[in-house]
């Protein structure tokens, strides 16, 4: 693959983005949300890896087993290389300092920490200024705020009305699909 020349991401939530949640449907496949799938084939993998970062507060708190998150995650990247769509790194963190047993700890990768994007920026080396965050949550918004990304809200999911942080995105748009189309817009502007 061509080296990225600007070390550039695009790093997205799960949950209420790309997915309706992260488990398999009956037929063993993730429920995809409208045109997702569709808006990850629409990113110039020559100028963006594509990093999926998630909290997995489902899991702290023992509402979804770690092994079925694995196997999501499995059916996950099968559809994306059917897809020829390449995922360079999942990124999740099953830490809440109130949840069950081995996972009740504070975590610096537990969103709206900025602890994921350092991580693939060391991983990676790449320039956070010139990376993205797509999240549903105010925590996705915060946490790539605060690690100085770029940061889409989608109106999908919780849309940024489950009330935990007072944030203001740079940009606020109705799917993962236009989320997409806005980020290459705005690279495009740069270039022209």
């Amino acid at each position: 693959m061509a080296k990225i020349p600007d070390k550039q991401g695009i790093f997205f939530e799960l949950d209420g983005v790309v997915v309706q949640n992260a488990r398999l449907a009956e037929d063993g496949t993730p429920n995809w949300l409208d045109r997702s799938i569709e808006a990850l084939g629409r990113i110039d993998p020559q100028q963006f890896r594509l990093f999926i970062a998630t909290s997995r507060q489902d899991i702290a708190f023992g509402e979804l087993k770690e092994r079925e998150f694995t196997r999501f995650c499995e059916a996950f990247l099968v559809r994306m290389q059917q897809e020829q769509i390449p995922i360079a790194k999942i990124y999740s963190c099953p830490y809440h300092p109130k949840g069950k047993g081995r996972f009740r700890k504070e975590s610096v990768f537990r969103k709206p920490g900025p602890g994921i994007y350092k991580m693939a920026q060391q991983e990676f080396d790449l320039n956070l200024q010139r990376c993205w965050m797509i999240g549903h949550t105010t925590a996705d918004v915060l946490a790539g705020q605060r690690a100085e990304l770029g940061t889409i809200l989608v109106r999908t999911g919780k849309g940024g009305q489950d009330g935990e942080f007072d944030v203001e995105p740079h940009f606020v748009e109705d799917d993962f699909y236009n989320a997409i189309a806005r980020v290459n817009q705005f690279e495009y502007s740069l270039r022209v």
